[in-house]
């Protein structure tokens, strides 16, 4: 089976580096690294200098969130890609030794040249702890991994963070291909302004010219036209 992966970067974690001095790869668990969620952008054009990225550090919460062009601000802004299996001596379940499942990331500003060379840095499900290891000893997550691999036969969380993982990418994926499908449904959407973080709503129609939905709000009854691609957004309920 295929490696299960998807462009768009809101919702996903990020990554990041940001330092006055030179950065030395032979020193790159020691950077000073953080990082959270993509909440929202402001093009699909990553590559472009004037790339946006309104981003939530763990460190600080969603109240102090901040658009940034990560182009200019960051040495790394590294962004999730698909899931993992790294070798871990996991200090919180049983077996505490195995692999367990880790984020891995692709670079949209790699000023020093990170990926060019054999170090990834992984972030673990079970408690977001940044690893930085080899390249050859990531090996990339594909469905049906839980049925074979040790520590998700052994500890029933994995296996919860493996499929809220895989439901999050299913709808997304529906929200991006076959959002007409989805008409009467509810959503969840992140408020890139204002007193919360989130509104839900419910979807009344699609517009396939500027690729957005057209969200009423379901507090307010107000309409909002959004593009998945460019703010976050997830479906409310199970299928």
């Amino acid at each position: 089976m295929s490696v299960k992966t998807r462009e768009e970067l809101v919702g996903k974690r990020f990554t990041s580096v940001k330092s006055d001095n030179k950065l030395k790869l032979s020193k790159v668990s020691e950077w000073e690294w953080r990082s959270g969620f993509v909440r929202a952008v402001s093009t699909r054009d990553t590559s472009s200098a004037d790339f946006t990225v309104l981003v939530e550090f763990d460190d600080t919460g969603w109240k102090s969130r901040e658009y940034l062009k990560v182009h200019e601000v960051f040495q790394e802004f590294l962004v999730e890609h698909t899931l993992s299996w790294v070798e871990r001596e996991e200090p919180n379940y049983k077996p505490h030794d195995g692999p367990w499942p880790a984020l891995c990331y692709r670079a949209i500003v790699d000023k020093v040249g990170l990926f060019e060379h054999s170090k990834r840095p992984v972030e673990f499900l079970s408690d977001r702890f940044l690893a930085v290891v080899e390249q050859k000893d990531i090996t990339h997550y594909k469905d049906g991994d839980e049925n074979s691999v040790s520590t998700a036969k052994e500890c029933p969380d994995v296996v919860k963070w493996l499929k809220t993982w895989s439901d999050y990418q299913d709808g997304q994926k529906i929200l991006l291909t076959t959002p007409t499908v989805l008409l009467g449904y509810r959503v969840e959407v992140y408020r890139t302004e204002g007193t919360t973080q989130w509104y839900t709503a419910v979807i009344k129609s699609y517009n396939h010219h500027n690729k957005s939905l057209t969200l009423t709000d379901d507090t307010v009854l107000e309409e909002h036209n959004e593009d998945p691609t460019l703010i976050q957004m997830h479906l409310i309920g199970d299928g």
